[in-house]
């Protein structure tokens, strides 16, 4: 655990300095608002199978449990919370606090009924730390590291409380300086410890600054 807390602060004060880097140069503006999206959640689970090959069996090998990964169900759910940008010239610093709700979902087919495999509701604060190269006078693509600190969950499992994850997207900047991202966003960290299940999410965030 102390080393996850060493390299989040490693990650935050990079962050920084980046974002006082940008604050040196001229024709920056500092920005700050409300966010809200659309935040669509799935998970990477294991699909396993038993390997029937007599062979296998009889010499006793390590791989008798066998199978690739795959997507849990997509649920669509919802963030909201706060931003603080730096827009520079060539590249922005964001770090939006946000509460996200996610759920991983998924149901089996038992040919004569339907069953719930896995039905978990996450509430999370992240913390996205985003760098946006800006392309064109509208258009960027970011990449950020996010840590996610559980807040909540419903379910009989044990989940870990701690979370971060990768992201990347695109985004389109208004001349108001309202942002609309479209991002994906990976799970670095198993959900629940030797499970492989990790989260996967797509929000669609609009950034509406209250300051000009």
């Amino acid at each position: 655990m102390n080393n996850k807390k060493n390299y989040m602060r490693r990650i935050l004060i990079f962050f920084f300095i980046v974002i006082v880097q940008l604050n040196s140069y001229s024709q920056i503006k500092l920005r700050y608002g409300v966010t809200a999206g659309l935040n669509i959640s799935t998970a990477i689970l294991p699909d396993l199978q038993l390997n029937t090959n007599i062979n296998s069996i009889l010499r006793g090998d390590d791989d008798l449990i066998q199978g690739t990964p795959q997507l849990a169900d997509f649920v669509t759910m919802y963030k909201a919370g706060i931003f603080f940008r730096v827009d520079g010239g060539i590249l922005s610093a964001k770090l939006n606090l946000n509460y996200d709700k996610t759920k991983i979902h998924k149901e089996i087919d038992a040919t004569i009924f339907t069953a719930n495999a896995l039905n978990i509701d996450l509430s999370y604060l992240d913390l996205d730390m985003t760098l946006d190269l800006n392309l064109f006078k509208h258009f960027y693509i970011s990449a950020g590291y996010v840590p996610a600190f559980l807040l909540q969950h419903q379910g009989n499992l044990n989940v870990n409380t701690f979370d971060q994850r990768f992201l990347t997207g695109i985004g389109f900047r208004f001349n108001n300086g309202t942002t609309l991202d479209f991002d994906a966003v990976i799970g670095l960290s198993e959900v629940i410890d030797g499970s492989y299940i990790h989260n996967v999410m797509i929000p669609i965030t609009l950034n509406i600054p209250l300051n000009k």
